[in-house]
């Protein structure tokens, strides 16, 4: 591991001068992740049946797994790496904007509002939500 003073001065963590925060260079990020983020369960045929951008990707060479992909871009592109299944009650009392979109019939259901748009936002489906790893 390269000292932090290297990191900062090739501009992979740039410091912020008015905050505790560090921007990272994301290709570092990923790299940094790599290790942590392949050990997600990704279920592969439900993966690709929602993306089918990824078998295209498979088949043109530009990646070789499922794993792979959700592992180097996935994650990062807020995909779902398998079927998450939402609390509804508790879903739609803690987003009270998605359960008036839900009455207004903007989305028909708190599930469906995940599926589409909550997952990428960063809004959890139950209390407590991790993503599950593999073998678990």
């Amino acid at each position: 591991m390269e000292p932090l003073a290297a990191l900062i001065n090739r501009k992979l963590l740039i410091p912020s001068q008015r905050t505790n925060y560090i921007a990272v260079e994301m290709h570092y990020l990923s790299q940094a992740l790599r290790d942590r983020v392949g050990k997600i369960y990704v279920d592969e045929v439900w993966y690709v049946n929602r993306y089918p951008d990824v078998l295209v990707a498979i088949k043109e060479g530009k990646i070789s797994t499922v794993v792979e992909h959700y592992a180097l871009y996935g994650y990062y592109e807020h995909r779902m790496p398998h079927f998450i299944e939402v609390d509804e009650r508790w879903y739609l009392s803690e987003y009270e904007d998605i359960n008036n979109a839900v009455r207004e019939r903007i989305f028909s259901s708190g599930q469906a509002h995940f599926d589409e748009a909550g997952y990428r936002e960063g809004r959890i489906p139950y209390p407590h939500f991790q993503l599950r790893l593999r073998g678990d």
